[in-house]
């Protein structure tokens, strides 16, 4: 299968996972389009597959809807929906930005320049070079191979700092407690329980000196 193949392929596949989180969550076009700051008709286009969405695009839709943000770049679980104070548009367009100059980053750390990256991928030197300067949409699979071409992650590119980072950030810490024993979770449940918690915390920054200067002295006051 060709790059150029591949990338429709994956265009498709992610277009019908945007449809059926939309649908899931009981949303039209129009509502969902203006939760990203676009039109109906893009995203219309989105979920036949004609165009992909882009990395900041898409947060704002998993934020929107409260779904994993991993279910899209992996396959995972579709959840409820979530609202915001912060226009959508300017989000957009600035993650736009901050992913085109984090792309541009890992590209010149990797000594590669724009036409050796293009070529690389199946791209044209100057849709790469607008793609780094912002000024158009990544579109999520070309950025997934673009940033598999620099030897990254792109869980780098995901929003940490924004609200939908914040979002991000608390569903993982949510999922790993969940993943604790049950007998841990009624522990850290409780409210009482704080002071235990802190204690525990300042005991693992600790040098290991220190830890045995703590245990000797607790072990002499026992003696």
């Amino acid at each position: 299968m060709s790059d150029r193949q591949t990338l429709v392929l994956r265009s498709k596949m992610l277009g019908a996972m945007l449809r059926e989180a939309r649908l899931t969550a009981n949303k039209s076009l129009k509502e969902s389009a203006a939760l990203i700051g676009s039109t109906s008709s893009t995203l219309s286009s989105y979920e036949r597959g004609r165009k992909a969405i882009s990395l900041p695009e898409l947060e704002l839709f998993a934020y929107h809807l409260d779904i994993p943000l991993p279910y899209f770049l992996s396959g995972s679980t579709v959840g409820k929906k979530q609202k915001a104070d912060f226009d959508p548009t300017t989000m957009v367009s600035l993650r736009q930005r901050i992913v085109g100059a984090l792309l541009r980053k890992h590209r010149t750390e990797a000594g590669m320049s724009i036409r050796a990256l293009a070529e690389t991928v199946g791209l044209s030197p100057r849709r790469v070079s607008a793609f780094e300067r912002g000024e158009r949409p990544i579109p999520l699979p070309e950025l997934e191979v673009l940033v598999s071409a620099l030897g990254q992650s792109i869980e780098e590119y995901i929003d940490h700092e924004g609200p939908v980072g914040k979002w991000v950030n608390n569903r993982q810490s949510f999922e790993l407690l969940l993943e604790l024993p049950a007998e841990l979770r009624e522990f850290l449940s409780k409210p009482g329980n704080q002071s235990y918690l802190r204690m525990a915390k300042n005991l693992s920054e600790l040098s290991i000196e220190k830890l045995r200067a703590l245990a000797e002295g607790l072990l002499d006051l026992t003696l």
